[in-house]
């Protein structure tokens, strides 16, 4: 079969981005990448049947090209658009699509932003150190999510997400308290007692005056196996049976190396759920359906699992399940005003509407606070 390859080039403010797309004959896949200024920060594969014609593999190409393109230019163009306000929640939604992209000097940029705009922007402050975590800039990874601890120490995800950036900057024992903050807010945080497990092998390789090796495995095993109590998929990924011989082996470096491989299998799995999220509020920043509020609810239920003291998410459900009930309200007046016009002899048909029409416009209010927080 032939080999296909499709390339295209963008550029804004200074940089240059090409989009690469080509067929991967012996792994039967379409595979477009994403270079910034000639540094690759995304490739996508998308697999196709083995029996296929190559004018459907050139369709395809053409598909997953013309797609990730699109998504650039559009990316690129609200990126323009909405760093030239002072809206923080926009600048703040695009930071992430773009952070969830991997386009990261980008997302830098917006999140800066946002803290220059709202300097208690504790969420802001979380996403720019998962950003210069994600760019190897550890220390001020380090100095982002201690910002971010500092305006909600409760937050699990946020203890987390900094003992992850003392973790890289090869800080174990600061990583283990923020690590043991994150357990202690949540009980049921599998991502929080991995991490704790990889912080106390990175303790390990190190050594020091009194260290016992024994008794570091079983700290560590306990930490990975509440981990995979609590998640069982952790235990079934690539690297993780045999990071734990390496660590019965007490080869705490080779145990660290497949650990951390683990991790970043788990990570990059959320990072394209969430790309694919976020995109949406690119693509339709003003768009709200049944469907979009449904899947912002399951989304955010699923965090709150994780993080049940994140105040903002807990406001934020709440303000989707009103979202829903007015979507489902509108519906329901909708359908009495047909009823209506169809028997307008129908008394009681005529009460309930004029009863359902004079709460939509509290609804409308009451939401509308909450979206502007006042």
């Amino acid at each position: 079969m032939e080999t296909y390859r499709l390339s295209s080039k963008l550029r804004e403010q200074d940089r240059e981005y090409l989009i690469q797309t080509t067929n991967d004959i012996s792994e039967g896949s379409v595979m477009t990448s994403v270079y910034v200024d000639g540094r690759q920060t995304d490739t996508v594969r998308c697999p196709h049947p083995s029996e296929i014609n190559p004018e459907e593999v050139l369709s395809l190409v053409k598909a997953a090209h013309g797609e990730k393109k699109k998504e650039i230019e559009v990316l690129l163009k609200a990126f323009k658009q909405i760093m030239s306000g002072a809206d923080s929640e926009a600048l703040y939604q695009l930071g992430t699509a773009f952070f969830y992209k991997k386009l990261y000097a980008e997302a830098v940029e917006l999140f800066d932003s946002v803290v220059c705009v709202d300097p208690s922007a504790h969420q802001a402050y979380n996403h720019l150190g998962l950003t210069y975590l994600a760019m190897g800039r550890t220390e001020d990874a380090v100095a982002a999510c201690t910002r971010a601890v500092e305006g909600r120490p409760g937050y699990a995800d946020f203890r987390n997400n900094l003992g992850e950036a003392f973790l890289s900057n090869g800080q174990p024992d600061e990583a283990i308290r923020e690590f043991e903050q994150a357990v202690s807010v949540n009980m049921y945080y599998a991502d929080a007692y991995f991490n704790l497990g990889l912080a106390h092998v990175l303790r390990a390789v190190t050594g020091g005056v009194g260290f016992d090796k024994n008794v570091a495995v079983n700290r560590i095993t306990e930490c990975l196996n509440r981990a995979s109590m609590i998640e069982p998929g952790i235990q079934e990924r690539s690297g993780f049976e045999n990071g734990l011989r390496a660590l019965q082996g007490h080869d705490f470096a080779q145990c660290l190396n497949l650990l951390k491989g683990v991790r970043e299998q788990r990570k990059e799995e959320r990072r394209l759920e969430f790309a694919t999220f976020y995109m949406r509020f690119v693509l339709y920043p003003g768009w709200v359906t049944e469907k979009a509020v449904e899947d912002r609810i399951v989304f955010l239920e699923k965090e709150l699992q994780r993080n049940p003291s994140y105040v903002d998410l807990q406001a934020e459900l709440a303000q989707c399940y009103l979202e829903k009930s007015r979507l489902i309200w509108q519906k329901g007046v909708k359908q009495l005003e047909k009823t209506s016009e169809m028997n307008g002899a129908l008394g009681w048909v005529t009460q309930a509407l004029e009863a359902a029409s004079s709460i939509s416009p509290r609804l409308n209010e009451t939401i509308r606070k909450m979206t502007e927080k006042g």
